[in-house]
């Protein structure tokens, strides 16, 4: 079980460096890159916010490896981890405004 939680970090982890080294594509849907000057702005705004669930996956992958009984309970806390990325970068793009 700990594959899972490596492979998810690893999944989030190059979707933040397409975010970082790939920065003038308008990729997310739920972010209007009109707030911002250029959508390179809110691409590394993302990149950076995408770190957060990629560290918890990663120690959920330490825990599970040292306590594989702990493999499901651990899902929910990687999966709230992913929404607050989200709810962050959501709310944070207003500050990026020109």
């Amino acid at each position: 079980m700990p594959e899972f939680f490596v492979f998810a970090g690893v999944l989030l982890l190059s979707i933040a460096a397409f975010f970082h080294f790939a920065p003038n594509r308008r990729i997310l849907n739920f972010v209007n890159y009109d707030a911002a000057s250029t959508p390179s702005q809110i691409n590394r705004y993302a990149a950076a916010r995408l770190l957060l669930p990629t560290l918890v996956f990663f120690t959920c992958a330490y825990i599970v490896r040292t306590r594989p009984g702990l493999a499901v309970p651990l899902i929910f806390p990687s999966m709230i981890a992913i929404l607050v990325a989200v709810v962050w970068i959501a709310a944070g793009v207003g500050r990026l405004k020109r």
